[in-house]
């Protein structure tokens, strides 16, 4: 009978309660995290968090907000417990407004937005330190794509439909309404979504869960933006049920950090709520961020020891103002509406349906007939003349005269008049490249408490979307007029008419400003998915798998009939489905209420991004692997890849130390790449494909904190990792004009490293906290950062005619291994309480204090080569340096 009531005793499942609330205001803290074993919950609108299935034992359970200090509270428990109310220190700054925006300067225009990691920002000492900590060197924790991180905006996946990143800029300037967030790391399960492979985020920004009252600031900076002005107003949940929010921003910069970088941006916000009764609320939110800002590009070697670091290509004098030529501009509001409902004690379901629109633009100069106006053109650097004095002279001239080593504007308004005579078309040109948008969200997911033992989640995702690509002519730079034809075609097909046209439908057309030319087609897509994840609790371990179906059908229209491709050009396109499955499977130990191991594990299948699908989408309907199809059918593709991955954790958690290592391991098994660029070789644009690529993210994460004494804490975190291509894939090239057939080879790519990260990301740092002052400060190193590389030089035909042993050929295949390098960030903040109702806060950071200019935070290799010399350094390598010693000073008032 002892043994019998003994086990009874410890079978015995309790609830854990409380209420997290502001310290100084002691108003509660919606959406904060409670963290507890292995569960995790948020607070409500009033700040009470409840945590059911606890078994009896010591814990420690771990308390987080957006803005507040993180508290860990050891409690012992052998009934249910009610806490009562736990106060959280109120750090008074802005968590984003220290990290300020990073703007990647790309060509790879996918890359080109506000950057920001801190979504995945949770109490997690090691995440935490590579939200911010390791932003400026672009780390991508283990080595992933931002398309493996999937993002939601009040149940929605966000992540754009064409290059399946989350574009942070689209609500860039809203930090105060996207505070509330449910986050899960790598492959953690969630539940409103089976997540993605490198992690998952849901935005709440419904009006009842923001912070109550009015919250204002100001900041200053010497990086992307200069000056930033934020208000928010919510007015909590009120008695008439009703919840509103309002809010916006506005972040400018005459010139940003790099020279011609100007910066407008703007960003507003609506939400409203109504608690229809205790089971049923509907929650309407709209945000957009418009902005237009002036972009700089990524410069060789060579240029940068004659004009520094910075220089940035794109800009030139006109009548005495700074003018880019390269402009980015973008507007792509979102509207959700939300009903949340309580079935009853055990059931919720939360319903989304969601519409954005709007259209991105990028422009850029275009020429016909003329001379390259951009002045780090290859030919135009004292590199090209192999005459010494001659090199003397242009290098002197790029030092003493910006006509030479910036854009010469008077001079294509000059060549333009010249044309105007002849009553010829305009030689220069400022073309927009646009795309079009919108998109229909519905999502839906439920979430069921299965008895003592666990809950079930389960939902389904459909979207449906139009992405219209075409080009405008933006000006005309004092020329007449513009004709829509090909002069690559011209000049590659003498005399042939045909051709040489962009739209056969309209040939020979006279373009004015306004107009659309060159391409005009749209994308379709479809996408649905049904998943479910059921978590279970037990005594000493955790579960939970999952599995998800997902279909994706997509078709391309053309709106103009190209003269290259006249019969897969015009019209729609044949439709084209990719039915796909995911498992996740995970379990945790519980070693006793302070330690634990985790496991999980996830075999998902993915096919090409939207933008990938095709060719070369401009000009031709063809599929970009539709040589790799084994009977031509559009069922039976072989360009769907397959992901195993899996990790193991040992966490440790106690009130004045937690810690956390994982192992893991990424298998990309069949993966699809696909490249544009002008071959020099051919005289023509090729896209090339690589088909058939294996390769591995394998690695171990650390991060630790210990409390020294109760207001200094010592971190410590570090990402070793080794991502490499596994296999010798194909490559394909494809000639866009059809001069040519395709030609296949070999791609010798085995043991590379995969590029545009550093592969190896350490700091350590120590944490002030007393009094409401905050000083952070922190030492960072970042190493083994490889160049991503031009395939074409790792194949047979880039070292023909090469001895065996000539030393040329290691410098022609070896991949560029960047110089690893230390940061040093520091910040410091202070807050106050004024007549016990304004909460005044000041924040200062400066990041890179020892001003380390030589580090190289990522760049490329031209995917151009010289086959006929062989000389690695015509084409060389173009990089992005780290910016200098940079700060962001903030000052904000709440009340």
């Amino acid at each position: 009978m002892l043994t019998l009531c003994t086990f009874t005793l410890f079978a015995q499942k309790f609830e854990v309660r409380g209420k997290i609330v502001d310290s100084q205001s002691k108003n509660g803290i919606a959406s904060a995290r409670v963290d507890m074993v292995t569960q995790s919950v948020s607070t409500n609108s009033a700040g009470v968090f409840v945590f059911s299935n606890i078994d009896a034992g010591d814990f420690v359970l771990s308390v987080s907000a957006d803005g507040f200090e993180t508290k860990r509270i050891p409690i012992k428990v052998t009934s249910s417990v009610d806490l009562g109310t736990i106060d959280l220190i109120n750090k008074g700054g802005d968590s984003e407004s220290g990290l300020g925006e990073l703007t990647l300067s790309s060509e790879d225009e996918g890359k080109d937005q506000a950057v920001s990691a801190l979504l995945n920002a949770t109490n997690d000492v090691f995440v935490s330190a590579a939200s911010y900590q390791f932003g400026p060197l672009f780390f991508r924790m283990r080595g992933l794509d931002g398309k493996y991180n999937s993002v939601y905006m009040n149940s929605v996946n966000v992540n754009d439909a064409e290059t399946g990143r989350a574009v942070f800029s689209e609500w860039g300037g809203l930090n105060d309404v996207i505070r509330n967030r449910e986050s899960a790391n790598g492959l953690e399960p969630t539940q409103f979504a089976l997540g993605g492979l490198g992690g998952t985020s849901n935005i709440d920004t419904r009006a009842s869960m923001q912070r109550k009252g009015l919250r204002a600031s100001y900041a200053l900076s010497n990086r992307t933006y200069n000056n930033r002005l934020m208000a928010t107003y919510s007015s909590g949940l009120m008695q008439n049920g009703w919840a509103y929010t309002v809010g916006g921003s506005r972040r400018w910069a005459q010139e940003g950090y790099f020279e011609g970088t100007f910066n407008d941006a703007y960003a507003w916000f609506v939400g409203a709520e109504k608690k229809l009764s205790e089971n049923h609320s509907l929650a309407f939110t709209a945000y957009g961020a418009p902005y237009r800002r002036g972009q700089s590009s990524a410069i060789t070697q060579e240029v940068a020891d004659m004009m520094g670091h910075y220089y940035n290509p794109n800009w030139g004098w006109q009548d005495g103002e700074k003018r880019n030529a390269r402009v980015r501009e973008s507007h792509e509001p979102m509207f959700n509406l939300t009903h949340y409902w309580k079935i009853n004690e055990t059931v919720k379901l939360t319903t989304s349906a969601a519409y954005s629109f709007g259209k991105t633009g990028t422009t850029g100069l275009n020429w016909y007939n003329s001379s390259d106006p951009r002045p780090d053109y290859y030919r135009y650097l004292p590199s090209y003349d192999t005459i010494p004095w001659i090199a003397s002279d242009v290098r002197n001239a790029w030092l003493t005269d910006q006509t030479v080593s910036q854009i010469d504007w008077d001079e294509l308004y000059q060549t333009n008049y010249l044309a105007n005579s002849e009553n010829k078309q305009a030689r220069y040109i400022i073309e927009n490249n646009v795309t079009e948008q919108n998109q229909f969200y519905l999502n839906s997911h439920a979430n069921v408490k299965t008895g003592t033992i666990g809950t079930l989640s389960a939902g389904v995702e459909f979207s449906h979307y139009k992405g219209q690509h075409y080009k405008v002519l933006d000006d005309l730079l004092g020329g007449m007029f513009w004709v829509d034809i090909d002069q690559f075609a011209e000049r590659d097909f003498t005399g042939d008419s045909i051709a040489i046209q962009n739209d056969l439908n309209n040939p020979n057309r006279v373009v004015k400003e306004g107009d659309k030319f060159g391409y005009n087609y749209i994308l379709y897509q479809t996408t649905a998915t049904v998943w479910a994840l059921q978590q279970f609790t037990f005594s000493k371990f955790d579960a939970y798998v999952g599995v998800a179906f997902n279909y994706n059908s997509f078709y391309r229209e053309g709106l103009m009939r190209n003269g290259l491709h006249p019969d897969n050009s015009y019209g729609k396109s044949k439709v084209n489905s990719d039915p796909m499955a995911d498992v996740k499977v995970g379990g945790t130990y519980k070693i006793n209420g302070r330690n634990y191991i985790k496991v999980n594990a996830a075999r998902l299948m993915r096919s090409p991004e939207l933008r990938d699908a095709y060719l070369s989408p401009r000009t031709q309907d063809r599929l970009s692997t539709e040589g790799a199809y084994s009977d031509g059918s559009s069922n039976n593709r072989d360009d769907i890849a397959t992901i195993l991955s899996g990790d193991i954790s040992y966490i440790v958690r106690y009130p004045n130390f937690n810690a956390r290592v994982t192992a893991y391991q990424t298998n990309f098994t069949n993966n699809t790449e696909i490249m544009r660029f002008y071959h020099d070789d051919y005289k023509t644009y090729v896209n090339m494909v690589l088909t058939g690529e294996d390769i591995t993210h394998q690695g171990i994460e650390v991060g630790m904190q210990a409390k020294i004494t109760s207001w200094l804490s010592a971190v410590a975190v570090g990402s070793f990792g080794n991502f490499r291509y596994t296999n010798r894939p194909m490559g394909t090239i494809n000639f866009d004009n059809g001069s040519q057939p395709d030609t296949t080879e070999m791609i010798y790519l085995k043991n590379f490293y995969v590029g545009g990260t550093p592969q190896i990301a350490s700091a350590v740092g120590l944490k002030f906290n007393r009094n409401y002052w905050f000083i952070d400060i922190n030492l960072n190193y970042f190493d083994k950062i490889y160049l991503p590389f031009n395939p074409e030089r790792r194949t047979q035909k880039a070292i023909e005619n090469l001895d065996p042993g000539d030393p040329q050929i290691a410098t022609i295949t070896e991949q560029q291994k960047l110089d690893g390098g230390f940061t040093l960030d520091a910040s410091i903040g202070k807050s106050w309480r004024i007549n016990g109702k304004y909460f005044l806060n000041v924040n200062f950071q400066v990041s890179n204090i020892l001003n380390n200019t030589d580090l190289i935070t990522g760049g490329y290799e031209q995917l151009r080569f010289d086959f006929e010399t062989k000389n690695v350094n015509k084409f060389p390598p173009k990089y992005y340096y780290a910016m200098g010693r940079n700060f962001f000073f903030n000052v904000g008032i709440r009340f």
